[in-house]
């Protein structure tokens, strides 16, 4: 992602945000904006039928087969005349996921208003659970089909592991309960401040703006899915033209079928391991223009074959940690909290596969911590290490650095590591 593209200081962003959660997350976009003297016009896209929140059931899944219409459009409460953009403006498009689809709202501005876009330059701005993937690929393609410039895509979602942000995102969209005994449904602090940090890197004409993080086997489910979704729109769309009682035990067979789905998502992991590398490099081609260049920045922080630096991180009890010391007889891989469930499945397959044990510790920043993880207050060692935009970094026994893994295909390259290391 390029923002010197973009030389303009103007800005108009366009949103619905159900919750609140999406207008935190253009707030934590556009401070260091506004900080450094640029006009920003923040246009709320309303629906002329509000959304309720918390959803009533049958609302929620009544919207479905529309959600995954790619030619829907719903009445907008919006003044018509709002509903533009100057050709000196970046257009910011903000938008929630709904059933892995741009919610509603975007999708109407999208297909009745492609004029906003039109020859202008267009940033995506997503908040969302975590699974983002093809509501971005939709909307990058229909930016093109109108002749937008697309940008990128800058996504702020609940890093946490993928079943425990399904069943905190439901409770809190269904009950509007936020808390619960698996914790709070949200984008934390940590995720909003880097938004933040993405933000002050547009200002500064950065050329390269990690907006989206890809968790691989959460993005190849989500594209997966996608696929089913539509078809079950479609055939939930097409028993309506029939009859409402026909709609109703569609729509019925299709929420069984995804709690189905749901449930059997594990096993559909562990038979999908085999084939991880071509699955994850299909991925990056769906991808490709939503996400900007994926290079790392750690390729530039650590030297191969030099002494781990001796640097420090605090534990469970508040007491200093010296990373060196986790890898006396062990080996060692740091990785950033953001890609913690990932380089842990990598970490346990590895130790599954092979006689050579791997430890892996999740580093992130922030005073609080959470079990096995450890933090890192300073910063110094997530900069030291270059734990950044998922990468990862290897440390043999005796504290020396092995290898700097960029996250691309976290099994492979984990495993082509050790035993790199080994023979």
């Amino acid at each position: 992602m390029d923002s010197e593209v973009h030389s303009s200081r103007r800005a108009v962003v366009f949103s619905y945000s159900q919750t609140g959660q999406l207008d935190r997350t253009i707030q934590a976009f556009v401070e260091p904006l506004l900080a450094a003297d640029w006009q920003v016009r923040h246009v709320r896209v309303e629906p002329a039928r509000p959304y309720l929140f918390p959803w009533p059931v049958r609302r929620f899944f009544g919207v479905f087969p529309e959600c995954v219409d790619s030619t829907a459009a719903i009445d907008l409460a919006t003044p018509e005349s709002e509903l533009r953009s100057d050709p000196d403006e970046l257009v910011i498009l903000a938008y929630l996921v709904w059933f892995l689809a741009p919610s509603l709202p975007a999708r109407t501005l999208l297909n009745v208003h492609p004029r906003i876009f039109t020859h202008r330059d267009v940033l995506s701005l997503i908040a969302c659970r975590n699974m983002w993937y093809s509501a971005a690929v939709e909307v990058n393609q229909r930016l093109g089909d109108v002749g937008a410039r697309h940008l990128g895509a800058i996504v702020a979602n609940d890093t946490r592991h993928m079943f425990v942000s399904i069943v905190t995102t439901l409770r809190w969209l269904l009950k509007g309960k936020r808390d619960g005994k698996l914790g709070r449904a949200r984008v934390d602090q940590e995720e909003l401040s880097r938004i933040r940090d993405c933000g002050a890197a547009w200002v500064a004409g950065s050329r390269d703006i990690q907006g989206a993080r890809v968790i691989y086997p959460v993005a190849a489910a989500d594209l997966i899915v996608a696929r089913s979704f539509r078809r079950w729109g479609g055939l939930i769309r097409a028993a309506s033209r029939r009859s409402p009682a026909l709609r109703a035990a569609t729509l019925t067979a299709f929420v069984g079928w995804l709690a189905f789905s749901i449930l059997l998502m594990p096993l559909a992991r562990l038979v999908a391991l085999p084939f991880r590398r071509y699955i994850d490099a299909a991925t990056d081609r769906t991808l490709a223009g939503v996400i900007g260049d994926r290079r790392t920045e750690s390729e530039q922080t650590v030297e191969i074959g030099a002494a781990a630096p001796n640097l420090a991180l605090r534990g469970s009890d508040g007491a200093e940690i010296r990373v060196v010391d986790f890898s006396r007889d062990t080996f060692l891989l740091l990785f950033g909290r953001e890609s913690e469930r990932t380089w842990l499945d990598a970490v346990g397959y590895v130790n599954m596969m092979s006689t050579t044990r791997v430890s892996g510790i999740p580093v992130w920043r922030g005073e609080e911590r959470d079990g096995h993880q450890l933090c890192d207050p300073s910063g110094d060692v997530i900069a030291g290490y270059g734990l950044c935009d998922g990468a990862a970094v290897l440390v043999r026994p005796g504290g020396v650095l092995s290898a700097i893994l960029p996250g691309a295909d976290p099994y492979q390259e984990l495993i082509r590591a050790v035993a790199a290391r080994t023979t």
